[in-house]
């Protein structure tokens, strides 16, 4: 039986399979490939060789390129028992099998002798899927070195929101930045590291040690 974490119990079905190429179809094509050169590959991809992690639902003709005898390809579901399939472990070749995905169901493959590394599964549905999450603010670097010598990395950047990263090096000096919206500062006999998150307007930001901040960060 067949174990892969969240996944299958999986029984044999070879109902649904046909040699590739046996006959023309209008349905969508995934291909499904393991074993290239004996080795421990598996994946399932699209007709634009595009790794398959979500599908709409409907019929697919998956071909599966099994191309070793030391493993074979199986593919399931816990949610849907109609899909349900495999390649023999001594067979080489392809074979194409039509299946229907269900919506909101999640499928599982594997090769059975090494499911533990061997695996994969995608997510069948119709809805949208989600807006990738929105990309980190830039990082903008800052910090006062082991002599005490403020700094900050760009002395020109554009307005908008920054991980300001605050590498304090000195005990007898501390890190300080003020302006428009923005009072920062490290404490004196502090070293080590600080993350802000700030959000600079057009302007001019001064930074230092205190009590002297005569550095110029300009916003535009």
């Amino acid at each position: 039986m067949l174990r892969v974490g969240l996944l299958i119990a999986l029984v044999l079905v070879s109902s649904g399979a046909t040699s590739a190429g046996a006959r023309p179809s209008a349905n969508p094509v995934l291909f499904a490939t393991v074993g290239t050169n004996d080795g421990f590959d598996i994946d399932l991809a699209d007709a634009n060789a595009v790794h398959v992690s979500r599908l709409t639902p409907g019929t697919y003709d998956v071909v599966v390129r099994d191309r070793s005898t030391l493993h074979n390809f199986h593919l399931a579901s816990n949610s849907d028992p109609t899909v349900d399939f495999r390649t023999e472990l001594d067979f080489v070749g392809e074979m194409t099998f039509t299946v229907t995905f269900r919506d909101e169901t999640r499928y599982a493959y594997a090769c059975e002798p090494h499911w533990q590394t061997m695996n994969g599964e995608f997510f069948v549905s119709s809805r949208p899927p989600p807006p990738p999450p929105p990309a980190p603010p830039p990082v903008l670097r800052a910090g006062v070195t082991r002599g005490g010598r403020p700094f900050v990395a760009k002395r020109r950047v554009d307005a908008g929101s920054y991980r300001l990263i605050v590498q304090d090096s000195s005990r007898q000096a501390n890190f300080h930045i003020k302006g428009r919206g923005l009072n920062r500062r490290t404490a004196r006999r502090f070293t080590g590291t600080k993350r802000w998150r700030v959000e600079l307007v057009p302007g001019s930001y001064r930074f230092g040690s205190d009590p002297r901040l005569t550095g110029t960060l300009t916003v535009r």
